[in-house]
């Protein structure tokens, strides 16, 4: 193998390896959306997860959580996490998420979205 080749190579390898994080690719509700209450956070992500190293947490505008449980996976969808609600009133709420990816990379976020009257 010639040391040019090898070079390229390892910067191939380095460059797939910073783009293995799990990375938020879905939302519902989704990012600035208004929509009605929702029951549940769904999020969809870029790589399978570790759901026990992994959270979302909704807050209302008062800075007060809303989520019910802790985030779960979604039954048969390895990079997904879903997260129950009590009942939530209108206003605009946050949701914080970590994710996990099974080869341990996390990540966080931050979205928020409006519930109507």
């Amino acid at each position: 193998m010639s040391r040019r080749f090898g070079l390229t190579l390892a910067f191939a390898l380095a460059a797939s390896q910073a783009f293995a994080h799990a990375h938020l690719k879905t939302a519902s509700p989704a990012a600035g959306a208004t929509v009605a209450a929702p029951a549940e956070v769904t999020l969809g992500f870029t790589e399978e997860l570790e759901v026990k190293l992994s959270s979302i947490t909704v807050k209302d505008t008062r800075g007060e959580v809303v989520s019910a449980a802790p985030a779960e996976a979604v039954p048969g969808d390895r990079k997904a996490l879903k997260v129950r609600l009590k009942p939530v009133s209108p206003g605009i709420y946050s949701v914080e998420w970590a994710a996990t990816s099974v080869d341990t990379h996390r990540v966080t976020g931050q979205y928020r979205f409006t519930i109507r009257p």
